[in-house]
C-alpha cells in the first residue's frame, strides 16, 4: 500500500514537469515540497537580481499593423507590461501599466483593459500586477482581436497559473516566455490560438 502512495506521487509530479516542458531540479529548502502553484502567492522580496538574468523575453512585437493607431500604441504598451512581467520587474511594469492607461484612453470600448491595467499601474507587488494581467490579457485579446491588419498574435496559455486554473497572455511569438512565473517556471505553457 505504501508503494503504490509512492508510486501514484512520483507520476503526479512527473506529470506536474512534464505538463510544462521543463524539468527543474528540486532544491534542499523548506520550501522544495510545496506545489508550484504556490509561488504565485509568494511575497516579493525585492532581491531578484535582474542583472544576473538579464531580458527574459524576446521582446518582440511583432510584423503587426493594426486597422487603427491608438489600438497600435495600446498593444505596444502591453507588449511592455508583459516583459517587464517575465523579467519580474515590478517598477518597469507600474511604468508600462501607466502608459498602458493613457494610451487606452484613445480606444474605444477599452474599460476592461483600462481597469486591469490602472490596478498595474497601481501596484508595486509583483503578484498583484500579475494577478491584474490575467485580466489585462483578456481585456486586450477583446480590442485585438478584428483590429489587426496584418500579422498575427498567439494566444498563450499556463496551467499550472493561479493553484492550477491557469492564466492566459497574448504574444507576438511562438516562443513561450511566461509573465505569471518570469524565471521560476519561464517557458511554462503553450500555444492555444492564433490572432489574425
Amino acid at each position: 500500500m505504501k508503494n503504490t502512495k509512492m508510486t501514484i506521487m512520483a507520476l503526479a509530479a512527473a506529470f506536474m514537469l512534464a505538463s510544462c516542458g521543463e524539468t527543474k531540479k528540486e532544491e534542499a529548502t523548506e520550501e522544495a515540497g510545496m506545489p508550484m502553484q504556490n509561488e504565485m502567492h509568494q511575497e516579493e522580496t525585492g532581491e531578484h537580481d535582474m542583472s544576473m538574468v538579464g531580458n527574459l523575453d524576446d521582446g518582440q512585437s511583432g510584423d503587426i499593423e493594426f486597422s487603427n493607431d491608438a489600438v497600435g500604441s495600446a498593444y505596444q504598451h502591453y507588449m511592455h507590461v508583459k516583459t517587464a512581467l517575465v523579467n519580474t520587474n515590478a517598477e518597469e511594469a507600474q511604468s508600462g501599466g501607466k502608459m498602458l492607461v493613457e494610451a487606452l484612453g484613445k480606444v474605444e470600448n477599452s474599460t476592461k483593459a483600462t481597469e486591469a491595467a490602472e490596478k498595474i499601474a497601481n501596484s508595486t507587488e509583483i503578484n498583484e500586477q500579475r494577478t491584474a494581467f490575467l485580466d489585462l490579457s483578456a481585456g486586450m485579446e477583446e480590442i485585438l482581436s478584428g483590429a489587426i491588419a496584418s500579422g498575427e498574435l498567439y494566444k498563450q496559455y499556463c496551467p499550472m497559473a493561479f493553484d492550477g486554473k491557469g492564466g492566459s497572455w497574448l504574444s507576438a511569438s511562438k516562443e513561450i516566455r511566461n509573465p505569471y512565473y518570469g524565471d521560476k517556471m519561464l517557458k511554462c505553457g503553450s500555444v492555444r490560438d492564433t490572432i489574425k
